[in-house]
C-alpha cells in the first residue's frame, strides 16, 4: 500500500513539474526580470497551495460530499478542458521528438520541421500514449518516475554549470513587482503548471486512497514544482544570448539549442548532448500529455470501452490542424483553454468549496476562506491583466463583485453557524 501511494505521488509530482517549468517559466523571468521568481512563489503559497489542498481533499471524498453531482459536473468540464490541452500537447511532444532526431542526425535543431521526422515521432508518441492510457495510474506512476528522474538529473547538471557561469539573477529589479501584469502571469503560470482546474489532481487523490495527509501531499507537489522552476531558470538564462518573446514550443526550439551549444563545444558533443536534452524533454511532454488526458479517459471508459484508442485517433486526426498555419491554431487553443477555461473552472471550484458546510478541522480554513480568497485574487489579476487593455476598469469591477460574492458564499454559512450555536446555548442555559 505504501509503494502504491508513493508511486501515485510520483505521478502527481510528474504532472506538476512538466513543460511549463522548462519553457514558459524562464521566458517570463526574461520578460519581467528575476523578480518574477518572487511573484511566482507568492502565487504558489497564497493561491495554488490552498486550491491544491481543496482539490486533493474533494478528490478523495467526492462520492461522500454534499452536492456530489455538482462536483461531478465540474470535474467533467475540467476533464474536457484538460483533454483539449492534451490534444495539442501531442504536437508539442512531436516537435520535441523531431528535434531530438534532428540533433541525432544533423547536430542541430534547424531540421526539426522535416516532415518525415515529425511523422515518425508523432506515430511513436501516439503509440506510447495509448499504452500509458490503457495502463491507467500504474503506467502513469512509471512514466512519472521516469519523467521526474530524467528531468531532475538533466536540469541539476545544467543548473550547476549555470550557477558556476553566473548571470541568472543579473536582471533582478524589484520595481517590476509593482506591475499588475507580473502578478497576473505569475498566477496563470502557477495554476497551469500544477495542472489545477484540470481534473488531474482529484484523479490522483482518488487513486491515492483515503488515508493520506492532504496538506503534506500538497506541500510536496508545490515544493517540487518550485524547485523544478528554479532548476530550469539556472539551466537556461546563464547560457542564452537570445530569448524569444514567445513562449511554448517555439521558445524551446530556440533556447535549448543555445544551451547545448554553450555546454558542448564540439559538433560531436552537441550531437550527443542535444539528442539527450530533447529526448528528456520529449519524455516529460509525453507524461504531461498522458496525465492531462487521464481524467477524461477515466470518465469516458465507464461508458466507452475503447476511450484510449478514440483519444489517440482524435489526436492523430487533429495533429495537422494544430501544427498548420505557423502554429497559430495551436496558440489560439492554448490561450482559450489555459487563459480562459481553466480560470473559469477554478472559479467554479472555489465557489463549490466555499459553499460546503460539512467541512471540519483545518480543512475548513482552506475550503471556506483561503480558496475563495485564492479564487478572487486569480479572477482579479487575470481579468485586469494587460491582455484586456482598456477593459481593465470594467474587469476590475466585475472581479470585485465576484470576490465579494464568493466570500459571501464562505462567510455566510459560518455566520449562520454561530447564530444557530448562540440560539442553542441560550435555550440550554438555565
Amino acid at each position: 500500500m505504501a509503494d502504491k501511494k508513493k508511486s501515485n505521488l510520483f505521478a502527481a509530482v510528474g504532472a506538476a513539474t512538466g513543460l511549463g517549468n522548462a519553457f514558459r517559466f524562464p521566458a517570463l523571468c526574461v520578460s519581467y526580470g528575476a523578480a518574477f521568481v518572487f511573484a511566482y512563489a507568492a502565487a504558489l503559497a497564497l493561491v495554488c497551495f490552498p486550491l491544491l489542498c481543496a482539490e486533493l481533499h474533494f478528490g478523495r471524498r467526492a462520492g461522500n460530499t454534499r452536492r456530489a453531482k455538482l462536483w461531478a459536473f465540474i470535474m467533467r468540464v475540467a476533464a474536457a478542458n484538460s483533454a483539449l490541452i492534451a490534444l495539442y500537447y501531442a504536437v508539442i511532444a512531436s516537435k520535441l521528438g523531431s528535434a531530438c532526431l534532428s540533433f541525432a542526425c544533423f547536430a542541430s535543431a534547424e531540421a526539426d520541421l522535416l516532415t518525415v521526422f515529425f511523422i515518425v515521432t508523432a506515430v511513436l508518441i501516439t503509440a506510447v500514449v495509448f499504452i500509458l492510457l490503457r495502463g491507467g495510474q500504474k503506467a502513469l506512476s512509471v512514466s512519472g518516475r521516469l519523467s521526474v528522474g530524467l528531468s531532475l538529473a538533466m536540469f541539476c547538471f545544467l543548473a550547476v554549470k549555470g550557477m558556476v557561469r553566473g548571470g541568472a539573477f543579473s536582471s533582478l529589479n524589484f520595481s517590476a513587482l509593482l506591475s499588475g501584469s507580473i502578478w497576473a502571469d505569475a498566477l496563470g503560470q502557477a495554476l497551469l503548471a500544477l495542472s489545477l482546474a484540470a481534473g488531474v489532481m482529484p484523479s490522483f487523490a482518488r487513486a491515492q486512497g483515503g488515508n493520506f495527509s492532504v496538506p503534506r501531499t500538497a506541500f510536496i507537489i508545490v515544493a517540487a514544482n518550485f524547485a523544478g522552476c528554479l532548476l530550469a531558470l539556472f539551466s537556461t538564462l546563464p547560457f542564452v544570448s537570445y530569448f524569444p518573446q514567445t513562449d511554448g514550443i517555439n521558445c524551446a526550439l530556440t533556447v535549448y539549442p543555445q544551451v547545448v551549444a554553450a555546454v558542448a563545444k564540439s559538433r560531436g558533443g552537441a550531437r550527443v548532448f542535444g539528442t539527450l536534452v530533447y529526448a528528456v524533454l520529449t519524455v516529460v511532454a509525453v507524461h504531461s500529455l498522458a496525465s492531462l488526458a487521464t481524467p477524461a479517459i477515466t470518465i469516458a471508459r465507464k461508458k466507452i470501452k475503447y476511450a484510449p484508442a478514440i483519444f489517440c485517433l482524435a489526436s492523430a486526426l487533429l495533429l495537422p490542424l494544430f501544427s498548420s498555419f505557423g502554429l497559430q491554431v495551436l496558440s489560439a487553443c492554448d490561450r482559450a483553454a489555459c487563459s480562459v477555461s481553466a480560470i473559469l473552472i477554478a472559479f467554479a471550484e472555489c465557489v463549490f468549496f466555499a459553499s460546503q458546510r460539512d467541512i471540519k478541522g483545518a480543512n475548513k480554513l482552506f475550503m471556506r476562506f483561503l480558496c475563495p480568497l485564492a479564487c478572487g485574487s486569480l479572477a482579479l489579476f487575470s481579468l485586469c491583466s494587460a491582455r484586456f487593455g482598456c477593459f481593465a476598469p470594467f474587469a476590475a469591477a466585475c472581479a470585485f463583485v465576484a470576490l465579494a460574492a464568493v466570500w459571501a458564499c464562505g462567510a455566510l454559512p459560518q455566520l449562520t453557524y454561530f447564530i444557530k450555536r448562540g440560539k442553542i446555548l441560550r435555550k440550554i442555559k438555565p
